[in-house]
């Protein structure tokens, strides 16, 4: 989910099917707030995401259409769909049911999702997904400043909400907790990373998992083959895909592009990240 810098507008999906999968172009200005889907990647075919058994996603939105069709898309993926239409009852389940992700539209009924965003963020640590269309940008900046723990474009891609599971908390280590690495920090409950202090500038929601799992594992050798399981499932099979973001991220990390110290690449293995200096 990555590219920034475009200032296309997202376009809806004119396909009526209830169960067809929705296809938008993913690209909304300002940059720098939006993680989006990769352009260079097709749809694949279905595949399981590695997450673990029975995960769940609480979805909150008041067009039925869409939460049918999202639920039976991602059964596709081995995922559970629990539906709500309101911002009340998104409260009430999110609280009993404890889902692995809850993506709520930002525009609901009785309570709107900005306010839904905050309110779980207070109670739970589980990742809060903020749907927008095309008439909500203005709310992206504000949701991610909330906490959100990302912004989609809705109507959704299934491969997208799929792929979100990732940021759940499936380990010892919760999402919400920092990440430090030397002069190097990635915190989750903000979405942002800092060099030195500083922020850079906000980083499309895949690169930010690749560091996430890179910084949780520093100085080990993660693999090409761990990373294209744990980001993309099937999905990365154009050969160069791991690579471009790669090499993306050195960018955003001021890492020398021909000598890279922070994520080196181990040949014909994978990648490491080094703690920079201080």
């Amino acid at each position: 989910m990555g590219a920034w810098l475009s200032t296309t507008r997202p376009r809806r999906s004119t396909s009526s099917s209830p169960t067809s999968e929705p296809r938008i172009e993913s690209r909304l200005e300002p940059r720098g707030i939006f993680p989006v889907a990769d352009k260079e990647l097709p749809e694949e075919l279905p595949a399981p995401i590695p997450l673990g058994s029975n995960p769940v996603v609480l979805l909150a939105d008041s067009d039925e259409r869409i939460r049918q069709g999202l639920t039976a898309q991602l059964a596709k993926y081995q995922v559970s769909v629990v539906h709500c239409a309101d911002g009340a009852a998104a409260l009430l389940e999110a609280g009993l049911r404890k889902p692995d992700v809850l993506l709520v539209s930002a525009e609901l009924p009785v309570i709107d999702g900005a306010t839904v965003l905050r309110l779980v963020r207070k109670r739970l640590s589980i990742p809060v997904v903020l749907g927008v269309g095309p008439d909500d940008t203005a709310q992206v900046g504000p949701a991610l400043a909330a906490g959100a723990s990302a912004c989609v474009a809705r109507p959704y891609r299934p491969r997208e909400v799929a792929q979100l599971l990732s940021l759940a908390d499936r380990g010892p280590r919760g999402w919400d907790q920092p990440l430090v690495c030397g002069p190097l920090t990635l915190d989750p409950s903000t979405y942002e990373v800092r060099m030195h202090g500083v922020s850079t500038a906000r980083l499309p929601l895949r690169e930010f998992q690749l560091l996430h799992l890179l910084m949780l594992h520093a100085e080990k050798v993660i693999t090409r083959e761990r990373i294209r399981a744990e980001l993309w499932g099937e999905g990365a099979r154009r050969s160069n895909t791991i690579t471009v973001h790669i090499r993306r991220l050195r960018e955003r990390l001021g890492d020398d592009p021909h000598h890279p110290e922070i994520i080196q690449t181990v040949r014909g293995v994978g990648y490491r990240l080094v703690p920079p200096e201080s």
